[in-house]
Order: structure tokens, then sequence, then C-alpha cells
């Protein structure tokens, strides 16, 4: 009689497994002295270890690809997500406004329809790509022009899809397919042409809110499919109309993502206006562009690290945008082009304004987003989930400039470098810094990393020094009396705030009317002074211009009335030291550094 073992489950190692049978079948008395390595039952083992560690691979796979967190194909994550209530972001094709005029000899009131087909081409970097209007848009004639103000294009072609709404059997479908995945969403129309002699044309919209349908609403769903194209599924007849024969035609656009952002210069591909009886059409050449918006907004679909924690915080925020985290979400979530994303509560603000939420974006492009980029963003993504009691306001990126001024010790004896070589070295190193480490919202400028940096550039590198100054740029208004707030936000040195370069007051009367140049700076004590030189020597004209925290590096400069400045964007550099050498940012502010505010000087050993 075979003798009772217990052998162990839990292995996955096919040695170990195959072990665990030699021993099973070793404490069988049938198989005494039984030569296992020399036998068939050698083999036998090898497939039975190899059957039972095929089975523990794939169902440990399985079981993976149930959980979101760590499932590994996209089919799986996407179906999950779908359980919470999240659909993973497609393509978002580029988009842009244009306004342009067509001179014309049609009567006045004549109308002009710019179609939704029509073709738009932009170029960048040897690659064109189509543009075309989101909607169709009328112009009438006033007798010599037509004129299209803000036509937004969408990058992308148009296509169609046309379904029976019922199968062979007149049985009603309730999905269909769009098999292209290179589409933007956002571009989907879907209609029901009803069967019959009226033939009426059913408009259906993406599903926004199941809590007010009802089995009258015109809705659709909108799902990834395991292919990664999409699927519209219509309701069920009691959250959302099914509907029941006729036609389903779905359009939307294709995409290229990112690909098109940045395109400045379009031209019309197609002819404006043809086939009307009686008037004129118009091609490429009739258009007189007034204005073209840089292209933007572009990105490719979501991925799948992407989805995992947006499918999370969807779920957990219920489409609702409570606290600055929420915000964040959803901004960083539905608006990819933004490199950085700052969000705090009115109560973090300084001053304090209770009630609002203050967001802030710092591009992948450029510095800032234009005032019809904001709108679109408050429009369609805050507006959309923001609460009631309280006000969303999105301001612009503040930039702190670090001034850095090194003395870099080096051995000439232990580099095949020159002095100028080094040099170059040790800047594209400060600036690979400014692009690691800064150019963010939320980073801190570490003064230890910083010179370890620079230490570390080149074996002949001994030691180095390096001073900072912090530098703000703020706008002025020409020979406007304003009151200036420049925020530092950190601890400034007393009698280190000044202003980098002069400035004329030729209206102001509290400073002469005179042609002098005039200059800012701090007495040391907490108030901010202008001064002139005369003959070599520091003339003070107003000892009471402003104040200054240097607790809290908060400058106000007080009735300031400039009527020119050295700057062609009429702009005033000021700068002060910081006490600390750690720079840290906080709220809407941006630590950077620029090669021109970079100075090295060289020494030998």
């Amino acid at each position: 009689m075979p003798n009772k073992t217990v052998n162990l489950v839990s292995e996955l190692d096919f040695e170990t497994i195959r072990g665990n049978i030699a021993a099973y079948i070793a404490n069988n008395s049938s198989f005494t002295d039984y030569n296992y390595e020399g036998s068939g039952l050698s083999i036998i083992m090898d497939i039975l270890a190899y059957n039972t560690h095929y089975n523990a691979v794939y169902l440990n796979m399985a079981m993976n690809e149930n959980f979101i967190d760590t499932a590994q194909l996209r089919s799986s994550v996407v179906s999950i997500a779908r359980n919470l209530g999240y659909t993973p972001k497609s393509k978002k094709s580029s988009k842009t406004k244009v306004t342009f005029t067509i001179p014309t000899t049609d009567p006045a009131n004549t109308a002009l329809t710019l179609e939704k087909t029509t073709k738009f081409v932009g170029d960048i970097d040897g690659t064109s790509f189509i543009f075309q209007p989101t909607s169709a848009i009328s112009a009438l004639s006033d007798g010599s022009r037509y004129l299209f103000t803000d036509v937004e294009l969408r990058e992308g072609t148009r296509l169609s899809i046309q379904y029976d709404a019922t199968d062979g059997d007149g049985i009603p479908v309730n999905k269909f397919y769009i098999n292209n995945f290179n589409i933007d969403t956002e571009s989907i129309e879907v209609f029901n042409i009803e069967a019959g002699t009226s033939g009426n044309t059913q408009t259906y919209n993406l599903v926004s809110d199941i809590t007010i349908l009802d089995k009258e609403s015109q809705i659709y769903y909108l799902f990834e499919s395991t292919n990664r194209n999409y699927v519209i599924q219509f309701g069920d007849g009691v959250l959302g109309t099914k509907p029941e024969g006729g036609t389903i035609i779905i359009t939307f656009q294709t995409s290229s993502g990112e690909a098109a952002n940045g395109i400045s210069k379009l031209t019309l591909s197609d002819t404006i206006g043809a086939g009307r009886t009686g008037a004129q059409s118009f091609g490429s050449s009739d258009l007189v562009f007034n204005n073209i918006e840089t292209t933007y907004g572009g990105s490719s679909e979501e991925n799948i690290e992407s989805i995992r924690t947006s499918a999370l915080n969807n779920f957990s925020t219920q489409g609702r945008a409570v606290t600055a985290e929420d915000y964040r979400f959803f901004l960083e979530r539905d608006y990819p082009q933004a490199e950085s994303i700052s969000v705090w509560g009115g109560q973090d603000n300084v001053p304090p304004i209770y009630g609002k939420v203050f967001i802030s974006f710092k591009p992948k492009r450029g510095f800032r987003i234009t005032n019809a980029v904001k709108q679109e963003i408050i429009t369609n993504i805050i507006e959309t989930k923001n609460v009631l009691t309280i006000i969303p306001e999105i301001v612009d990126a503040d930039f702190t400039f670090i001034q850095i001024n090194a003395s870099v010790l080096f051995n000439a004896k232990r580099t095949m470098f020159t002095s100028a070589e080094l040099k170059s070295l040790i800047l594209a190193k400060i600036m690979r810094y400014s692009s690691d480490e800064l150019l963010k919202f939320g980073t801190r400028f570490s003064y230890s990393k910083f010179v370890n940096d620079i230490d570390k550039t080149e074996n002949s590198i001994i030691s180095n020094y390096s001073q900072i100054k912090l530098r703000k740029n703020f706008p002025v208004s020409i020979d406007i009396t304003q009151t200036y707030t420049i925020d530092f936000q950190n601890p400034l040195r007393p009698g280190s705030f000044h202003s980098a370069a002069a400035f004329k007051a030729l209206n102001d009367s509290t400073l002469g009317a005179s042609n002098n140049d005039f200059f800012i700076e701090d007495d040391s004590s907490g108030l901010i002074r202008i001064f002139k030189i005369d003959s070599g020597n520091k003339v003070i004209l107003k000892t009471n211009s402003g104040t200054i925290n240097y607790n809290t590096g908060l400058v106000k400069i007080l009735n300031f009335k400039p009527s020119s400045v050295i700057n062609v964007d009429k702009t005033i550099d000021v700068i002060a030291e910081p006490v600390e050498y750690t720079v840290s940012s906080l709220r809407n502010n941006i630590l950077v550094i620029v090669d021109t505010d970079v100075n090295i000087n060289m020494k030998v050993e």
C-alpha cells in the first residue's frame, strides 16, 4: 500500500514542481530503488511538471488580468475601466480659429456657406495636415466681401459610416462599430434616419449624466472595444431611447494627434460656394486671412498607465470637481497639452479669496496659454465638472529667473579641454539642470545638488562657488499710474532688491517730470524708494514708493507711472538676493534658469 505524503502545491518553478513529483513517486513502495533519470518515467515526470508549470503561469496571468493594478493587456485595462464608468481618451485633433474675408461682386445679403467638408491644409516639418470646420458656417455679402469670423477648424478628414438599424430579421440592433482607431471621439456625430416616407433625421448625443435620462432621451454610449476601435451603443428603452428602424449614420474625423500642433499658416484646398446658382465660387487665391491662431490641442491616445490612474480617480470623483486635486485630475486628463498644472484653493491664495479655485498652466510650447484657450478650458472642461459654489479662475504662470554667478576652480593639467570648452560644458550642465529639475510648478532649486552637478561636469574641476540671485519680470502700463505687486515667494536679504535697468518718467510730477534715468531699490528697512544718479551720486527722490516684506518676498510698488522702459515688451526687471540658497516655488510660480542669466568665471589652480 503506497505511503501517504503531503506535497507543496504553491510552487511555480519547473524544476521544483518536477522535484515534488519525483519525491511523491519515491515515497511509493512500488517504485523503491527505481531509476528515475534513466527510465521512461523521467519523460512522464517532465510532461507532468511542464503541464503543471504551464497551467500555473497561465492562471496567474489570467488572474492578473482581472485587476486594473496588475493587468498587462490594454483590452483588460479598458474593460475594467469601463466597469468603473471610464472611457479612455482617444487621440485629440489639433484645433485653430481663423478669421478671413472673401472679396465678392455678389449682391448684398447673398449667403455663402462654409461646409463642414471644406478642406484647409497646413504644413509642419514637411508634412501636410488637413483641417475642416467643426460646423457649417454661413456669411452674408455686404456687397463687397464675405466675412468669416473665428471659424473653428479641427485637424483630420471627416468620414462617414452607414448601418441598417435592424438585422436581417427586422430586430433592432443596439451596437455599431467604428473600425478606425485614428479618430477624435469628440468629433463623433450620430444620426438615425427613420424609415418610411417621412425620413426624419434624429440626432443622438453622447451621454453626459445618466441621472437625468428617461426612455425618450436620444443618447448614445461610447466604449473602446478590445481591438482599440470604438463601439456606439444606444439606450435600452429605459435609460435612453432605442432606434427601431431606418438607417444609422456615424460621422467622425480622423486625427494625427499632437503631430499637427504648432501650424500658423493655412491655405484653402477646396472651392467654397461651388454649385450656387447665379453666384460666385471661391478658391484659395480669393481668401484673405486676417488672423490664424497657431494650432494647438492635439494629443495621442491615452496609454495603459494613464488609464489605470484616470479610471480610479474618475470613480472617486464621480464626475465632480470639489477639491484642488479633483480639478488637477480632470485638467491633466482632458488637457494633455499642459506640461505642468498647478491648482490651489482661494484660502491658500495671497491674499486669501474664499469661494474660488485658482488654476495655472505651463504649456508644452511657450510660457503661457492664450485667452481663447483659457475660455475653452473653462467652458469644455471645468464648467462640466464644477460645483456652483466655487468660482474657477485661470491665472498666468509667474516665472522667477535664477541668476547664477559661478566661480569654478579647475586643474588644467588633468583635462584635454581648454578653459572656454570647460565653460561651455558647465553652461550646458546648468541648462540641463534647469530643464530636468525646474520649469514645472512646485519645484525646488537645491543649491547643494546644483553645485555638486557642476563639480561632476569634468574630472579636472576641483570645486565651485556659485552665488545666486532672483530676477522677476513684471509688465507695466506706460503713462498710467498703477500699483504693482511682485511676489518672489522666498525670504529676501534686506538691501538687495533693485531694478536691473533704468526707466523714464516724463509725465510723473512726483519725480519732477524730467528726462532723467530713474531706478528702484529697497532701503533695507522695508520701504521701496526711487532714485537717480546725478554726477555720480545717488539722489533719493521718493522714500516711500512701496513696501517689501523680507520674510515672504512680497513687493508692492505704489503709484508707479513710467513713460518708457528699456525692455521692448514693456516690462521691468527687478533683482533680489534670497536669504537661503534653496529656493522654492508655490502656487503659479515656476523657477527657471536662462543662459543669459549665467555668468561663469573659470580659475586655474
